[in-house]
């Protein structure tokens, strides 16, 4: 379990100001400096952009100072599990960027208003607001790379492109209307996509379709027909041989194990 100690959101302090804890400060810190900072770590002195961040542990030296304005958001932190950055593959004691700050911010945010009201079972919502921190916060460094040659916001397009597929699956998506909400071209669409997530948009689309559909003939227990249309498959022939394959029946079985299992 994770237990948020003293934590802030968008705080500034005075200009030029200098956080200074040779000895860190106990626990863990997670930084995110929102303005410019100089970091001295114990070999090195670094000068950040703006939107960095920093996952300080236990006995890490925490100094750093504003190279003028001073703003930053911050958790500092317990935890019973000591592998969890190992678990989540995370990087300690260095700066990373990430492409899309303004949802870690989000994050921490909640933390702080969590933390700030303690309503019933705020110890168990901190617990999950901070599992939620460290996920994204892997999965942000983990699908992009501060070192890639691509930039940070052409994955945040591509991010929102993904969002806006997955979650409309019943529109009549193709590749050119996909492409468009890049500005790209096709070819070179496929090829970030590929790129980003490791998977075609077509194949998403179909599964996340699939998906659906499963639920609406087991659950809902709707025609198959009917089931297909509400999933964005427009032709029943096709669709009927697309569940065949990836399930190993037709959507008609599929539908009849609600009741083999009740």
């Amino acid at each position: 379990m994770f237990y948020p100690g003293y934590c802030d959101y968008n705080r500034s302090n005075p200009e030029y100001d200098k956080i200074n804890r040779p000895d860190g400060s106990g626990d863990y810190l997670f930084l995110y400096l929102i303005t410019p900072m100089k970091i001295q770590f114990r070999t090195e002195t670094v000068i950040t952009k703006e939107n960095a961040f920093l996952l300080y542990t236990p006995g890490e030296a925490q100094v750093y100072q504003a190279l003028r304005r001073f703003k930053n958001s911050f958790v500092h932190f317990t935890c019973d599990n000591g592998d969890f950055l190992k678990e989540y593959d995370l990087p300690a004691n260095r700066v990373v960027y990430l492409p899309n700050p303004g949802a870690m911010n989000t994050v921490l945010r909640s933390i702080y208003v969590e933390s700030v009201l303690k309503q019933d079972f705020y110890a168990d919502q901190l617990d999950m607001l901070m599992r939620q921190l460290l996920i994204l916060f892997s999965r942000q460094l983990h699908t992009w790379s501060e070192d890639s040659a691509v930039s940070a916001d052409l994955y945040e397009q591509f991010r929102k492109t993904r969002i806006e597929i997955l979650t409309n699956i019943t529109k009549e998506w193709n590749t050119e209307n996909m492409a468009a909400l890049t500005n790209l071209g096709v070819s070179q669409f496929y090829s970030y996509y590929q790129l980003f997530f490791n998977r075609s948009p077509k194949a998403e689309l179909l599964e996340a379709r699939l998906e659906r559909a499963k639920y609406l003939l087991r659950v809902e227990a709707m025609p198959v027909g009917q089931a297909a249309v509400q999933s964005g498959f427009t032709n029943l022939s096709h669709f009927t041989r697309y569940f065949k394959k990836e399930c190993g029946m037709t959507p008609s079985a599929y539908a009849q194990t609600r009741f083999r299992d009740a």
